[in-house]
Order: structure tokens, then sequence, then C-alpha cells
């Protein structure tokens, strides 16, 4: 027997049910039996009513188990359904007939044994539509508690959440524990100001459908690999990310950014753990409100391990809508930034990760659901043309050499292009080196000239250190030699450079009184362009080289005593 489930099998078992109680109150004869009959097909019927529109209005939702499962072949209205075209057959109701003969009215076409078995075959029938409709209603009142209980859950959650994120900064003693999650000098952000100069040079990743994708998707590959050859970018696009994600979420309460570029110097010392621990105290600093799951775990200072930071960052994650991490110099050391990385991708809630360096495998990394960016393949030479010009063009010293003429600024930028062989660091350091050109002689002097290899470029740099002012080339060389050990703060670099300092500020007539930010612009001017400082203006000012390639040309054409 086939079930009934369309509505129009139910509304055609409704109207025939109608039918036979209409025929049958047209009958005359056996008033008792008549009217028993005639109660229990009513009140069937009412139900059968009821059902109809439950089961419209519900559809399939899950508290209407019972209601649907009526309708299964064999069930209660197919039953139903049997028993009602049985009795028109007894009764003699002809298929659509509305008119009873006199003759029928006068006569009741049912015996004793047939009426009892129709009744009670009704009271099981209207039982079971009861029975239905209540354990569906104990299902639905189930259903709204718990939706209740869960909205009311959720409103607390959510009432806690803003309350926690009104804390917008550390007591004394919490920011005394997060300073010492990491002390040593692993973050180094590029200074603001070079990143809007630089913007030119990196927007295109940010620009980039990849980017954008792995930017705005709710799912999807929740990895990015930037990949390049050496001094295609890498770097400064991982900066110029990390302060353009801060910029555009910095309202946003529940989203943090952090970065953080792996070294080659700290190869041998870089741990997982330190590495997390910097990462933990970053998004801690920027979002102080999270400082409660530091403080749950009553962290007494230094550095967490390994499971304890990826704990940490798993519960951080739960309470933000996003964490965007940037992770920059993959290669350079390459073993702890694989467990890094893997430590990271096991966290239940996936982060948004960007992770560069040069000739990343992503096979044999845990980065198959990744997406991939190659600079190399990204960047025309097109691209960088626009890119360079785009630079001349910015810069007042250089369009002024120039003469304001986009032609000229044209022709300077293709022929810069040019001369680089494809390598951006040398575009920009050619970029550099005109707008530190201080008469027009010097400028064409430095642009008709040819950049073969960025070694040329560093040789050139270096014979500048030798050949300024004795007292500057003193100063450069020593503290060039001091960066083949890493980083130094400039408050060390004071006490140790003294009487070099001495001599430039005498020479220079600046005062023996130098503030850090004076050290530091001293420094970086005499290094020219070897060093750069971190975050000028900013306490525990550090001087570090310029980049890895500048410590392998350093090492390797050594600096004289």
């Amino acid at each position: 027997m086939d079930g009934i489930s369309d509505t129009a099998s139910l509304a055609a078992l409704v109207e025939l049910a109608a039918t036979i109680i209409d025929y049958v109150r047209k009958v005359v004869d056996a008033p008792i039996q008549r009217k028993r009959l005639l109660a229990a097909l009513i009140q069937a019927r009412g139900l059968l009513s009821t059902l109809v529109e439950l089961t419209n209005e519900v559809g399939d939702e899950d508290w209407s188990y019972s209601i649907q499962s009526l309708s299964a072949p064999y069930g209660p209205l197919s039953t139903f359904q049997e028993l009602l075209e049985n009795m028109t057959k007894k009764l003699g109701i002809t298929p659509g007939g509305k008119i009873i003969t006199a003759f029928n009215r006068l006569r009741w076409p049912l015996d004793q044994t047939s009426l009892e078995n129709m009744i009670t075959s009704l009271e099981k029938l209207k039982s079971h539509f009861l029975l239905a409709m209540t354990n569906d209603h104990i299902r639905l009142s189930k259903t709204i508690r718990d939706e209740l209980h869960k909205v009311e859950r959720h409103m607390t959650e959510a009432t806690m959440r803003i309350q926690r994120q009104t804390i917008l900064s550390l007591s004394r003693e919490q920011e005394l524990i997060v300073n010492s999650l990491s002390l040593g000098n692993l973050y180094r952000e590029l200074d603001r100001d070079k990143i809007m100069e630089k913007r030119a040079s990196t927007e295109w990743f940010l620009r980039h459908s990849t980017f954008k994708q792995w930017h705005d998707a709710i799912s999807g590959p929740s990895t990015l690999v930037l990949t390049g050859s050496p001094g295609s970018g890498k770097s400064s696009t991982c900066q110029a990310t990390h302060f353009f994600l801060k910029a555009w979420h910095q309202s946003e309460i529940d989203v943090c950014v952090a970065y953080f570029a792996f070294e080659y110097r700290q190869r041998e010392t870089l741990s997982e753990s330190l590495v997390l621990s910097n990462i933990i105290q970053q998004i801690v600093l920027q979002r102080p409100y999270l400082v409660e799951h530091i403080v749950n775990m009553r962290v007494t200072g230094g550095a967490l391990s390994l499971v304890e930071s990826v704990g940490l960052i798993s519960q951080i994650r739960r309470d933000l809508k996003q964490l965007y991490l940037i992770l920059d110099g993959l290669d350079e050391c390459e073993r702890t930034s694989r467990n890094v990385v893997e430590a990271l991708l096991q966290i239940d809630l996936p982060l948004r990760i960007v992770v560069a360096g040069r000739g990343i495998d992503v096979s044999s990394w845990s980065l198959r659901n990744s997406v991939t960016v190659n600079v190399d393949d990204c960047i025309t030479l097109s691209d960088r043309l626009d890119c360079i010009n785009k630079m001349l063009e910015e810069n007042p010293r250089i369009a002024a050499y120039l003469d304001y003429s986009p032609e000229n600024i044209a022709k300077a930028a293709k022929l810069i292009v040019e001369q680089s062989n494809g390598s951006f660091i040398i575009m920009t350091s050619m970029v550099k080196s005109l707008a530190q050109s201080e008469t027009r002689a010097t400028f064409e002097r430095l642009l008709s000239n040819t950049y073969p290899s960025l070694m040329e470029v560093y040789e050139l740099k270096l014979d500048d250190v030798m050949h300024q002012p004795a007292e500057l080339a003193a100063l450069a060389n020593k503290v060039l030699r001091m960066m083949l050990a890493g980083p130094v703060r400039v408050s060390q670099l004071k006490t140790t450079l003294t009487p070099e300092l001495k001599d430039v500020a005498s020479a220079q007539g600046l005062g023996m009184d130098l503030t850090d930010e004076e050290i530091a612009k001293v420094i970086c001017s005499s290094c020219k362009g070897f060093v750069s400082a971190s975050d000028l203006g900013t306490p525990g000012l550090r001087i570090h080289l310029a980049h890895q390639s500048a410590m392998d040309f350093l090492k390797t054409h050594g600096i004289a005593e």
C-alpha cells in the first residue's frame, strides 16, 4: 500500500470523509447506530484536518517526525483511506454522488458487527493521530527549550565578549608579563614611512585575485604561499601586507594581525616556542582583552612551551572573528619555520596565514591545500616599469632632476629596469641612490651607470662608505662589523661607539648629547644603505642590516679593521 504524503492526497481524504459524514447525517433509519458512527467520523475527520494543516506548515522539520510517519506506506493514513473506501461501498455511496434516494434514507445498510468494527477502527486511528500530535508537540517543546537555552547562552557569551573587549590596555603587571614572553630581537617592523614609500612596489600583491580570495573568503584555502627568486621583493611585500591588514582591520576589535620574519642569523638559536611566544605577545599587545587567556594559565613570564603556545593561540582564535598571520623568510630557518607552520595548521579554527620564502616546496610541507603566488610569474617587466615610474614621480628630488617631464621620467624608469636584470632590490637601490644625489651631474652619472649584479650594488655602496669623511668612515666600519653578529640597540651602540660618535658630532657641529634618534640617523647615513633602524621614535630603537644579502656580501668581502 502506497503512502499518503502529498497535499492533494490528504485533501482528497478529508473530502471523502466529509462526503461520508454528509451521507450518514441524512439516513433516517437506526438513529442510535447512526449517531455513534457519525460522532466517530466527525472526530476522526477533525483530527485529520488538523494533521493536514500541520503537515503543510512543518514540512520536513526534525521535530515533526511522528506526524510525517503517519503518511508512511501501511501507516495510519493509508489505513484510514482504506476504511473510508470500504464505508462508501457498504453505504452505497457512488463516486462523487451527493444525492441520497428516499429508499436509502429509510434503510440502514450496516449490521451490528460491521458497525462495531468501523467504530473500533476509527477509535484506533484517532489514538494514532492524537499520539502523533502529542509526541511532536513534546518534541517541539524540547526543541524550543533547547533553542531558548542556546540563545540565552549566546547572549551571555556576547555580553561577556563585549565587556571584555572594552579592556583597551594592560595593567602594569600584565604588561611586564606579556613583554617578558619575547625579550630578544625577534620582531622587526619596517618603518611606516618607508612602507608608504614602497607602496607602489607592493600594492600589486594586495590587488592580486589570489590574495583577495585568501583575505575575503569564508571558506577555501587558509594559507597563501608567496615565493620568488632572491631580490624579488618578498620581504617588502610581507611587511606592506602586515601594515595594510592592520590598517584595514584596526577598528575591528575581534580581528588581529601578527607578523614574524625568520632570519638566517637566528637559525641556530631560534626555537618554535620563541616564535610562537612572540606571536602571542604581538596579539595581546594589539588586543589587550585577550590577556585573560594568559592570566587563566597563571603565566609568570618568559617564553611559553610549544604546547602552551599552540593551546593559547587556539583559545585566542576562538575569541576572534579572524586572525591573520604573516610569516616571512621560511627558507632562512627552514627546520624551525616548518615546525611552526605545521603546529599552526593543527589549530581547529584555521588562521589566515601568508608564508613567504625562496623555493618553498608545497608538496613537502603541510601546505597541499594552500594557494601560491610567485612574484616572478606575477610581476611583468611592464609592472616593474610602472612601479619604478611611480617611485620616480613621487620623489621630489628625482622629479626635479628630470625637469618634472613625464617623458624624461619614463625614459629613466625604462633605463633602471633594463639595467637591473630583473632584480627588484637593484631597482629600488638605484632609485634610492638617485634620490641621494647632491648634484645634477652626480644624478646623471648614476643614472647612466649599469648594474649587472646585486653584488656590484653592494660594492659601490661599500666604496662610498670607505671614501666618505674619515670620521664617518670609521663609524660605519665599526657599525658594520658589529652588525655581523646581529641587530644592536642604539642604547648599547651609544656606549660602544662613544669615541666615533664624539668625532662625528664634533666634525658636523651636532653637539655632544645626541638623542637615540639622532644617533640612528647618523649611523644609517654613514653606512650608505647597508643598515636601517626599526621604527624611529619608538622605545628600544635597534640598528640592523637592511637585508640578508647584505650580510652575505659583508661576510664574503670582509670589513677592514
